[in-house]
């Protein structure tokens, strides 16, 4: 992280999967990431041994693990010499359903996470229920290929999304 942040003026976001540990661990991470020049990091509620969002057979913490991931990565943000952004992901969507996935997003808005990130939303309509249930900046992950339609920036903005990764 310090050697692209030295190198490049561009706000770096960092992708910590599951944070790397416990509450100890995930603060350590995120004070980590904020001496070496990182704007954010992204942090998922999967277990340890993590599949990409787009891929079958994802496993993910209880609410209340991941609501400890928050709040640990939260308060260590609030420490530094400056803000950097906590981005809290959910697979709930594969393994729960879109109820639960949203939900889990409502509360980590209420913990302070930064940006909302539902992944992997199959169809435009769950991308729209999204963007209207989950309040804050919410990021949409477009893998050729993966299970979200691959819309353009604009058509992602209409829905009502804030960033896009391609």
């Amino acid at each position: 992280v310090q050697r692209i942040t030295s190198a490049c003026d561009l706000p770096l976001m960092v992708d910590i999967d599951t944070g790397w540990g416990g509450a100890f661990n995930i603060a350590k991470t995120i004070r980590d990431m904020e001496k070496a020049g990182a704007a954010a990091v992204h942090m998922e509620d999967q277990v340890a041994q993590k599949r990409c969002g787009h891929r079958p057979n994802k496993e993910i913490v209880s609410t209340e693990e991941m609501v400890d991931r928050i709040k640990a990565a939260v308060d260590a943000s609030k420490f530094g010499d400056k803000d950097i952004l906590i981005m809290a992901r959910t697979d709930a969507n594969h393994t729960h359903g879109i109820k639960e996935a949203i939900e889990r997003a409502q509360i980590f808005h209420e913990l302070g996470s930064d940006i909302l990130f539902v992944e992997a939303p199959k169809p435009e309509d769950e991308m729209r229920l999204i963007c209207q249930e989950v309040p804050g900046c919410k990021i949409a992950n477009i893998v050729e290929g993966g299970l979200t339609p691959n819309l353009s920036m604009k058509e992602l903005e209409d829905i009502g999304y804030n960033m896009a990764v391609y």
